[in-house]
């Protein structure tokens, strides 16, 4: 059987009045193209078809199963004598009964598991929901506070006075003194030379 890569590797001998080979080329991938997509889903089939022979050699075996225990049951009933074949019917009905019984509770029961497990599941989804537009609502909430919180920061710094500034007032009115006290120092031994002088 032909494989993709088989198509796509084929060579053509080239004639003097052959077709165009860009065309030949574009209609090959074509074909490759398609052909693949019919080979994978060959082989698919070919898996689905292995994995239904499996199952259905499941489903004989179990058929043969019951077929051998409806066969033991039979056997044991024939083996009864004639005054206990009566009891033995009925027990062999109670049991097909009882099977059957059971056969319906497990069908139920794993149902409401199923159903169980499936409002489980949406509970779970319906709280993971809730959280998650709980956790957006605070994200909210904190990014506004944040941003007013920001505001109040930046109104109190604009506020606050310049420590710069502040220490550089303080440094003129040192110098300012400190000129000042030079100034009558220097007045003051000014004085006292003319006294001196005279």
């Amino acid at each position: 059987m032909l494989t993709p890569m088989d198509i796509h590797n084929k060579d053509f001998k080239r004639s003097f009045r052959g077709y165009n080979e860009d065309e030949i080329d574009d209609f090959l991938d074509q074909v490759v193209n398609d052909y693949e997509k019919l080979f994978r889903e060959n082989d698919r089939l070919k898996e689905e078809l292995e994995r239904a022979h499996k199952d259905n050699e499941q489903y004989k075996q179990l058929e043969k199963n019951l077929k051998d225990t409806l066969l033991v049951a039979q056997k044991t009933a024939e083996e009864v004598t004639s005054s206990s074949r009566k009891n033995a019917e009925e027990m062999r009905e109670n049991t097909v009964k009882e099977c059957e019984n059971m056969r319906h509770e497990t069908e139920m029961a794993v149902k409401k598991q199923m159903e169980d497990a499936t409002a489980k599941v949406r509970s779970i989804v319906a709280e993971y929901d809730r959280l998650v537009r709980e956790k957006n609502q605070f994200l909210r909430k904190v990014k506004v506070t944040m941003e007013s919180e920001l505001a109040v920061i930046n109104e109190t710094l604009g506020q606050l006075p310049n420590p710069e500034a502040e220490e550089q007032a303080a440094k003129a009115k040192q110098e300012e003194i400190v000129k000042v006290q030079e100034d009558k120092a220097a007045e003051k031994d000014g004085k006292q030379a003319e006294e001196t002088k005279e």
